[in-house]
């Protein structure tokens, strides 16, 4: 009997224990209703369009010599004529920069006897002068210049207009988000987080063209297209 008891009483003070313990796991597990934060988060987006106000000109010659120290002699000169007439069209010699120089045989019919050397050199000439293209390519053609590798415009400062454009990506934002919690029945609250999702830089744009045709035609027309630049951003609301 008195074991008997012994077990009852020890019983009982684990039952009470579990019972004690219990509401308190449950509490911990279910948070009160109204207690978690409201919140939407959007994302807005806005773009810049920009006039380019530089293009880089490639432009080369190739050469052909039964040696390849006539083919790279010959080639020097020629290139030489051609940068010297693109600096008198007003490109600085700081925007005259080698792109690359190459030296390669020629083999005969049958693959197997070199019969000369080809040698090609081309540079990057940055035009700052959008209405000064033309002339400079022609200039190039007319002093000895028969490779192209075409135009590429851009922005000086890649970064121009880009506040501007995420003040208005955040209003973008907002609008949508003001358009959600209306539909929910709640209203905008405090702006809690921020964040520039990133955009993408402004591309430069590729424009070829033939030389030959450009030598046959004169100064070839040069119609610059227009640069877009997209930036975004990630804006966090609390909704009340």
């Amino acid at each position: 009997m008195k074991r008997n008891t012994m077990w009852g009483l020890v019983g009982l003070a684990l039952g009470v224990a579990v019972a004690l313990t219990l509401p308190s796991l449950a509490q911990d597990a279910s948070p009160e209703p109204g207690t978690m934060e409201r919140t939407v988060t959007v994302s807005g987006t806005a773009t810049i369009r920009s006039d380019p106000d530089e293009a880089t000109v490639t432009l080369g010659v190739r050469t052909q010599a039964i040696t390849a120290e006539a083919a790279m002699r010959d080639n020097a000169n020629r290139m030489n004529d051609v940068i010297q007439a693109i600096r008198r069209e007003g490109v600085a010699a700081d925007d005259i920069a080698t792109a690359w120089v190459s030296l390669y045989p020629q083999y005969d019919d049958a693959g197997i006897t070199i019969v000369g050397y080809v040698a090609e050199n081309q540079v990057y000439a940055t035009v700052r002068n959008m209405d000064a293209i033309g002339t400079v390519i022609d200039a190039a053609i007319e002093a000895g210049a028969n490779l192209s590798s075409g135009i590429t415009f851009g922005l000086s400062e890649e970064n121009a207009g880009v506040e501007e454009a995420l003040a208005d990506a955040v209003e973008d934002a907002r609008s949508k988000a003001e358009a959600l919690a209306d539909s929910t029945g709640t209203q905008l609250g405090a702006v809690i987080t921020v964040a520039e999702g990133g955009g993408t830089s402004p591309e430069p744009l590729y424009r070829d063209y033939a030389v030959a045709e450009a030598a046959a035609a004169g100064a070839p027309p040069i119609e610059t297209p227009t640069i877009e630049t997209q930036v975004s951003v990630s804006v966090t609301w609390e909704l009340l």
